[in-house]
C-alpha cells in the first residue's frame, strides 16, 4: 500500500459519514507530572489523527493536508534520531534550533507552520460549537478562523488559494452528523478541543519565550 493510500484509509476510518471525534486520540495533558512539557510521540499521533479528520473536508483540501503531514514528518524524522533525548517536544525544538545557524531551516519552522494551521482548525471547530443557529453553512466559520489565525502570515497567492478551498467546504451535518443524532459527537468535539487548545497555547508561549516566531509570509 502506498503512503497516500494509507493516509486515505486512515482518514476514511475517522470520517465515515462524519468526523467521529470520540475516535481521535486527545492531545497530551500538560501538567506538572509531565514536567509541563508535551510528549513528542503523543503529540505526533494526535496530530496525524486531526489531520485525518481535516482530510474529510474533501480532495480539494489535499494540498493543505499534504503540507501539514510534511511538517509532522519533519518532526517525526527528528524525533526518531534520538527518541530518548527528544522525548519532549520542547527539548527537540531547542536542541534542533541550537544545532543550526538558521533555526527556520529546520523542524522549528515546520512546527511553527503546523501550529498556525492547527490554530485555524481549532478556531473553526470552536466556531461550529458556538454557532447557536446550527446553520448548515460553515464557510463563514472557516473564513473567520482563517482571518484570525493564518491571514497575517499569508501572501497574495496563499490567500487566493484559501479562497478557492473554502468555497468547497462540506455542510455542517456532513462534518458533525445530523443535528438530531450528534450530541455525543459534539460533546466529544468539545472535550477534544480543550486539550487541542491547551497544547497550541503552550506551544505559542514557548515560541514567544524563546523568540522563535517570525513574520515571513507564505
Amino acid at each position: 500500500m502506498s503512503e497516500e493510500s494509507a493516509d486515505n484509509s486512515a482518514a476514511q476510518a475517522v470520517c465515515e459519514a462524519k468526523i467521529l471525534f470520540r475516535q481521535l486520540k486527545p492531545f497530551p495533558v500538560i501538567d506538572e507530572n509531565n514536567n509541563f512539557k508535551i510528549e513528542t510521540a503523543h503529540f505526533l499521533e494526535s496530530s496525524n489523527q486531526i489531520i485525518d479528520a481535516i482530510a474529510c473536508f474533501g480532495k480539494l483540501f489535499s494540498p493543505i493536508v499534504k503540507d501539514m503531514r510534511q511538517n509532522v514528518q519533519k518532526i517525526t524524522d527528528k524525533y526518531k534520531q534520538n527518541e530518548s533525548l527528544f522525548k519532549y517536544l520542547e527539548d527537540l525544538i531547542l536542541k534542533d534550533k541550537d544545532g543550526n545557524d538558521n533555526p527556520f531551516d529546520t523542524v522549528t519552522d515546520g512546527l511553527l507552520w503546523l501550529k498556525r494551521a492547527f490554530e485555524m482548525m481549532e478556531q473553526f471547530f470552536r466556531n461550529l460549537l458556538e454557532d447557536e443557529t446550527r446553520s448548515e453553512q460553515v464557510k463563514p466559520h472557516l473564513k473567520k478562523a482563517y482571518e484570525e489565525c493564518l491571514l497575517p502570515y499569508h501572501g497574495f497567492l496563499a490567500q487566493k488559494a484559501f479562497q478557492l478551498l473554502h468555497s468547497f467546504l462540506p455542510s455542517r451535518s456532513s462534518l458533525l452528523g445530523a443535528s438530531d443524532s450528534n450530541m455525543d459527537n459534539l460533546k466529544a468535539l468539545e472535550e477534544f478541543l480543550a486539550l487541542f487548545r491547551a497544547n497550541l497555547t503552550h506551544l505559542n508561549e514557548f515560541y514567544t519565550k524563546h523568540d522563535l516566531h517570525r513574520t515571513y509570509k507564505a
